[in-house]
């Protein structure tokens, strides 16, 4: 470990580092990867090995054109905070954080009006710990930048008839971006050892995602253009229909990061695949299912004690409600108890209700991707208290194969409608939400429901 005392003349190596080329770092020798952490790399991306080093992505960053700025609104008064206490494994992973970084060139001591708390996190792993800046009060004083990230399911649909994928994660994720010059003071956080300032962007941010999201955009955005290339945040996704063709665009990639100066993490990318993890969802060709592994511990799930509890597992089955028919009635039970105002009591009907939906979901429901080339087919259903419906097309077994689901709990206003407006509510926002594959196609629509309620509308009526 190194001793705070040699850190200045560190500081100093990096900024030297910091001026040198991808081709002069290589003439100076690079450590070589090691061995297990290439094994899932294919041999024809041997050339690229460098591009998998950690050790070539700490070198320090060049300048972007989206360096990271942090706008305050006019009002914003800087700010001192507290310092902390920390348990002995805590002082040390700090220690290693502030040593490690500083030797980047990622912090650096500051003198900055503003100060934010420094604390950790637990990790998924056991026993790690994740360093965290609680930027609360500078983004309550940051200006909000808009940029958008892509819309997942937008970003499934471009998959629709390819074959084989590879995925790419960057090292260093966000860190992969300066704050720009001039704002570093802003992001300044206070430890026990001093005050830092970071010259990367790191988590907790306001606009990190949206300055990082622009940032791989524009990095990637001529192959995102040619069809082959998705990008969210730092997972970058490549598809194709042939393993020639496949190949080709990976290399291509590759070569560019390598003229960018990005580096992928090796034990977490996938080449060559039929089937492929891609934000929670698995990809097959054709398919869409659950990711198994944030499924795995559903069925150890506690009844929550709590409205909180209730949100947390709420906000989990929320992302995945697409994959299960009248979502919304099931578990409006569960949704009411975190109604403002609402006492917690949990009944039968939200027991029945959280118990169901755990079974639901633990059958891994499979979507099929919808092709607006062929024939749809809605089906729509309500209750007294929710309206539902499935998209659905035939596949080449005959057999009709949901593409999703959707569902709405009516609110008070909702469930006073008459019958026939409940149903016809039901396809109407059946129509809205899948409109942009119901308008591409050359085919009619069909919707199945219970017509007779419907007939009234078909008929002259009498005005009084």
């Amino acid at each position: 470990m190194l001793d705070f005392e040699s850190v200045e003349e560190l500081i100093h190596r990096v900024d030297i580092r910091a001026k040198l080329s991808t081709s002069q770092r290589l003439e100076h020798g690079v450590e070589q990867p090691e061995p297990e952490k290439l094994a899932a790399v294919p041999a024809y991306l041997a050339p690229y090995q460098g591009q998998f080093e950690d050790k070539e992505a700490e070198w320090f960053l060049i300048a972007w054109a989206y360096d990271h700025a942090i706008k305050l609104k006019p009002e914003f008064t800087p700010r001192n905070c507290k310092i902390y206490s920390l348990t002995a494994l805590e002082q040390t992973e700090l220690d290693n954080f502030l040593t490690e970084n500083l030797w980047k060139g990622y912090i650096r001591k500051s003198k900055s009006p503003m100060a934010s708390p420094f604390f950790f996190v637990g990790k998924k792993e056991k026993g790690k710990l994740r360093p965290t800046q609680d930027y609360r009060r500078l983004n309550h004083g940051t200006i909000k930048n808009t940029y958008p990230l892509p819309l997942i399911s937008d970003l499934i649909d471009k998959l629709r008839g390819t074959t084989i994928f590879s995925k790419l994660d960057l090292w260093n994720g966000y860190n992969n971006v300066r704050i720009k010059d001039g704002d570093q003071w802003k992001a300044a956080f206070k430890t026990n050892r001093g005050l830092f300032e970071p010259t990367v962007m790191f988590f907790g941010l306001m606009n990190s995602p949206a300055t990082f999201q622009a940032f791989m955009d524009d990095v990637l955005k001529d192959f995102m253009a040619e069809g082959w290339c998705l990008v969210y945040m730092d997972d970058i996704l490549i598809y194709s229909e042939t393993e020639s063709q496949h190949r080709e665009r990976t290399i291509r990639l590759l070569q560019w990061l390598r003229e960018q100066d990005l580096y992928l993490k090796p034990h977490k990318c996938k080449f060559d695949v039929r089937e492929i993890e891609f934000l929670g969802l698995v990809i097959r060709p054709g398919r869409i299912a659950m990711d198994p592994t944030k499924l795995s511990g559903i069925s150890e799930w506690p009844a929550p004690k709590t409205v909180t509890g209730v949100r947390s597992f709420t906000g989990f089955m929320n992302f995945y409600q697409k994959f299960i028919g009248n979502y919304s009635a099931i578990a409006k039970p569960l949704y009411n108890l975190t109604k403002k105002g609402a006492q917690f009591i949990w009944t039968t009907s939200c027991k029945t209700a959280f118990q169901t939906l755990k079974w639901r979901f633990q059958q891994e429901p499979v979507l099929h991707m919808p092709d607006p080339m062929k024939p749809f087919i809605i089906e729509t259903d309500v209750s007294k208290w929710a309206s539902g419906g499935v998209l659905r097309q035939a596949a080449p077994d005959g057999e009709l194969h949901p593409c999703g689901y959707i569902s709405h709990a009516f609110d008070a206003t909702e469930q006073n409608y008459e019958i026939y407006n409940r149903e016809l509510f039901a396809i109407v926002r059946a129509l809205e939400t899948w409109q942009h594959y119901l308008m591409e196609g050359p085919h009619p629509v069909t919707v199945l429901c219970d017509h007779k309620n419907l007939t009234y509308f078909r008929t002259a009526q009498k005005l009084n």
